[in-house]
């Protein structure tokens, strides 16, 4: 089970990009560490909203699904986030 849903972690960046600090955001929102607004706010400003969704790592990704995350990052030198989040919301798009 997931902490923070999404839409609660959409709530969160909002609050701080409204210009709320990430401690007092962290306080209102009932967050324990105020550096974790801070990940959300990062990880929505650089992948958007797919940045916000929870990181479990899901067991029912193929092996070829994953080659090909493994084989993309390689090709665009990217990090593992950049290429999961990439290949996520690809098939997502897909559906």
């Amino acid at each position: 089970m997931v902490k923070f849903d999404l839409d609660f972690r959409i709530k969160v960046v909002a609050a701080y990009l409204e210009g709320n600090g990430s401690v007092c955001v962290a306080e209102k929102f009932n967050i324990a560490r105020h550096d974790t607004v801070l990940l959300w706010v990062q990880r929505f400003q650089r992948f958007g909203v797919a940045g916000l969704f929870s990181r479990v790592i899901h067991s029912d990704y193929s092996s070829e699904f994953k080659v090909e995350v493994l084989n993309w990052m390689k090709q665009h030198q990217a990090s593992y986030p950049e290429g999961f989040w990439c290949k996520v919301e690809i098939k997502r798009r897909s559906k």
